[in-house]
């Protein structure tokens, strides 16, 4: 194994990660360089050699020059390509005095600008003056695709290109893209070039041709070869077709492009000491930039449009700004780029509508508003070692079983799982959209919602979201879609094949799931869902639900303490109580509470409309834990006349069997309340006033009934004094679907007499 310190931004060192045999074949050190002088095909070379070992080896052989290297890193690489009879080594170099600035490598320029971001030099042969090859710019452009698709292992990091003078064309005019389009074994690269940035680029070429090809015919006896000057004309018809084939591609991929150009004139002649003799524009604006793209005029002349004196240096600054400004884009461009592409493929379309179920963005919001999470909580749980041993999973080269990429939190009901979990959700979301490889889908399961509580639910929403987060993806999905249809999406042992395959597809990074109230799936869906997570950690579990696997009370967590006193003491915050008032509040909720977050909640919805001289007396009254206090409610709810109880015990039979939320209408037809009322709007307000007597047992938000937690259904039907016989309730709700449809029918048939 071979590892090396590799200088990063900030003066500090930072060892390379350990490359396998493998790699360090495919990756030579500067000690092989020369042992490589006679390939003839591109290779790669990691680190900056000396300069002299690096420019032999560079004049003999096209290849890509890694010369800032974070590999583990790099969301996005840049690659420069340089221009006429230039090398990848003095091309991107200022000479001042015996200290030359390099600004392609130098920590403190382009390194600093687009800190993780690979920076690569691409050399290639294009001398034309003396030993010159044989070549021209078609080669040139088809020399390029090849050296980066054989260096590159990843092939969905996303590219920008800089190319200075011919280099642009190289990139650009002969096909270095247009070619990678014409074949399937290269199609990936234009799809990932997220930018390209041209310095004084001759798109249509130079008016100081004629000069620069009559010297390549007169040093014929040097060996000069004219293959690439004499393409170079201005307004060449050749260079204008490939100018449009080019802009086309661009403009269909909406490929961001930026043309700088000079504004000094070249002396080629006081290179020589003979000033004014060659002098003028080398490249015109009118042939540096491409109508309806961003264009950067620069204080300098050719010779210089590519060097800087340093981090202040104008050119730099504008150079290096739309450099960083493209790598900071790079991944939401080839993410749009591959969506946009799979949005025109017809079954990709049905086959996303086909696998749409629910959305876990809305349901997670759906349950942010049943209560705000209090400022500061749950924080504490991004640095517990059982969360950072699960984010780390199956990341370090210590031997680890199979059971340690799955993490259970548990804890009694109304302790802020959910909640907990929302948290994590939206952090992880934040970091991961900032980092390379890594992407978090989640489901929040509900028992009120039948979409929301089987195995099926549970995989078909994991698997939209990674779709949608990586499109490549779908290829996984519509292998079995064009076979079988909407049909896949019902066979859970199908979406599990397919999402195990996802899960391990290495060009996307890793993936990360949370499930949320996995209990509240019916029976038969935890026992498939548990199984097959035996079955993929090679891990059998007890019976005992997931302990065979990491797992943690979250009551054992010290901090979640503190997270009740935060929630007490913001909730309190926001009544006008004195400070005697309120300390005497917190300490009755703090002792009544029991580290249950739902138990604050509720009593403090109580005391909304009583004066602040009867708070302590009212919560003084009211019982310790869930359940007493579920009793108590309901007790006041039955408390009142027989029709009144009647009614009540009704709506909570009917809703704790539904499959669904039922709006208030729907309960009202159900139970048969207020049926003498023929506005419906009075309906439902008497109906939403019969349900509020249920206060602190049942809600109703977005005009749906539910109960306030879980919890309250479970007291019901397994533990109340006033249980509720499932089996009867079913029936009793089934007996009242036929009752109304049954009247639906006569109703119709009695229209249909009245008309004829």
């Amino acid at each position: 194994m071979i590892a090396k310190l590799v200088s990063v931004p900030g003066g500090k060192s930072r060892r390379r990660r350990p490359r396998s045999d493998a790699e360090s074949a495919e990756a030579p050190t500067s000690q092989a360089v020369p042992e490589m002088l006679n390939l003839r095909q591109p290779a790669l070379c990691f680190g900056p050699t000396t300069k002299t070992i690096r420019n032999r080896a560079l004049a003999r052989t096209g290849r890509i020059v890694e010369i800032v290297s974070l590999l583990w890193l790099s969301p996005s690489s840049v690659v420069a390509v340089h221009g006429l009879g230039a090398d990848a080594d003095w091309s991107w170099t200022w000479k001042d005095g015996d200290r030359p600035v390099k600004w392609l490598e130098d920590l403190n320029m382009l390194p600093t600008k687009v800190s993780k971001t690979r920076i690569l030099v691409y050399n290639y042969e294009s001398k034309w003056h003396a030993d010159a090859p044989s070549t021209r710019l078609q080669l040139c452009g088809e020399e390029l695709v090849h050296s980066i698709h054989s260096f590159r292992r990843d092939k969905d990091r996303p590219l920008v290109f800089v190319g200075h003078s011919l280099g642009g064309n190289v990139i650009a005019h002969v096909k270095a893209l247009v070619y990678a389009n014409s074949g399937d074994e290269y199609r990936y690269l234009p799809e990932v070039t997220a930018g390209l940035v041209f310095l004084g680029t001759p798109f249509r070429g130079t008016k100081m041709q004629s000069l620069l090809d009559y010297l390549a015919c007169v040093m014929q006896s040097a060996g000069s070869h004219r293959g690439i000057t004499k393409e170079l004309g201005y307004d060449e018809p050749a260079l204008l077709d490939i100018l449009q084939k080019f802009c086309r591609q661009c403009n269909k991929l909406s490929t961001p492009v930026c043309c700088c150009f000079e504004l000094y004139e070249t002396d080629y002649g006081g290179r020589f000491g003979v000033l004014g003799i060659a002098k003028g524009k080398v490249v015109e604006e009118a042939s540096a930039c491409i109508p309806g793209y961003d264009r950067c005029a620069l204080q300098t002349d050719h010779l210089k449009i590519n060097k800087y004196v340093g981090p202040t240096d104008r050119s730099f600054l504008t150079v290096s700004g739309k450099i960083s400004e493209m790598c900071a884009n790079a991944r939401s461009v080839v993410q749009r780029r591959r969506t946009h592409a799979l949005s025109e493929k017809p079954e990709a379309r049905d086959c996303l509508r086909d696998l749409f179920l629910t959305d876990p963005f809305e349901d997670k919001n759906a349950l942010k508003r049943k209560g705000n999470r209090a400022a500061g909580t749950c924080e504490w749980i991004l640095g517990t070692e059982e969360l950072t041993a699960w984010l780390r999973a199956g990341q370090t080269a210590e031997p680890e079983s199979g059971t340690a990429h799955v993490l259970w939190l548990h804890g009694n009901p109304g302790t802020g799982k959910s909640t907990l979990a929302i948290f994590l959700t939206e952090e992880l979301s934040k970091d991961f959209s900032a980092t390379d490889g890594k992407t978090l889908a989640y489901f929040f399961c509900d028992s009120g919602f039948d979409r929301r509580k089987t195995a099926t639910s549970v995989v078909r929403s994991l698997l939209l979201q990674l779709v949608q987060q990586h499109p490549q993806l779908l290829d996984y999905v519509l292998l079995k879609y064009n076979e079988r249809g909407a049909e896949l999406f019902k066979s859970f042992d199908a979406l599990w094949t397919i999402f195990m395959a996802i899960a391990a597809d290495v060009k996307t990074g890793r993936k990360y799931c949370i499930v949320a109230a996995l209990d509240e799936c019916n029976r038969e869906s935890q026992e498939i869902l548990l199984r097959q997570l035996e079955e993929t950690s090679k891990t059998k579990t007890p019976h005992s639900y997931l302990k065979g696997f990491p797992n943690k009370d979250l009551a054992s967590f010290s901090e979640r303490k503190q997270d009740t006193d935060r929630c007490i003491e913001e909730r309190t915050r926001r009544r006008d109580y004195t400070d005697p008032v309120k300390e005497q509040v917190n300490d009755i909720l703090r002792e009544k509470a029991q580290g249950t977050f739902l138990w604050v909640g509720l009593p403090y919805e109580e005391l909304g409309d009583i004066f602040s001289k009867d708070a302590v007396q009212t919560l003084q009254t009211m019982p310790r834990g869930l359940d007493a206090l579920y009793e108590k409610s309901l007790g006041i709810a039955l408390g009142q006349d027989t029709a009144n109880a009647n009614a009540v015990r009704r709506i909570l039979a009917f809703f704790t069997v539904c499959l669904r939320p039922m709006s208030v209408l729907e309960l009202s037809e159900a139970c048969q309340l207020h049926q003498e009322q023929e506005d419906t709007e009075t309906r439902v307000q008497f109906t939403r006033e019969q349900i509020a007597s249920c206060r602190l047992i049942v809600i109703i938000q977005d005009d749906k009934v539910s109960f306030l937690h879980q919890s309250v259904k479970d007291y019901f039907t397994e533990g109340a004094e006033y249980f509720i016989n499932e089996h009867e309730a079913h029936a009793d709700l089934a007996y009242r679907c036929v009752d109304i449809l049954i009247e639906q029918f006569y109703e119709t048939r009695l229209r249909l007499r009245r008309r004829w």
